[in-house]
């Protein structure tokens, strides 16, 4: 699958957004943000960590979070789980306070 980055082409065209949408993609990754999403968690909660570990205060800017997030809603809905709500709190992690949420689309 790839990106559609909208908005975020300069820095998804990065060495740092190319990294983090392969991040993102990643098998083991791909199933943190599903068992968050199926325990009713935002998806990034499961990521935050990792990624702060990978890519450094970079990412810690808005507009790299704001892009974060979009790649994450265009993985999530490309393994078939739609948007279910926005702006919940994380509770772990300090990257993002706030993300989205997923719910697995019914057949």
């Amino acid at each position: 699958m790839d990106y559609k980055p909208g908005n975020f082409l300069d820095l998804a065209d990065s060495k740092t957004g190319r990294a983090i949408w392969r991040f993102l993609n990643e098998p083991e990754n791909l199933i943190r943000l599903e068992t968050a999403s199926e325990l009713e968690r935002p998806a990034l909660e499961a990521l935050a960590a990792r990624m702060n570990a990978a890519f450094g205060p970079e990412i810690h800017q808005d507009r790299w979070k704001q892009m974060i997030g979009h790649m994450t809603r265009q993985v999530m809905e490309g393994r078939g789980f739609q948007l279910d709500a926005q702006g919940i709190k994380v509770r772990y992690g300090e990257l993002f306070s706030k993300a989205s949420r997923y719910r697995r689309r019914k057949p």
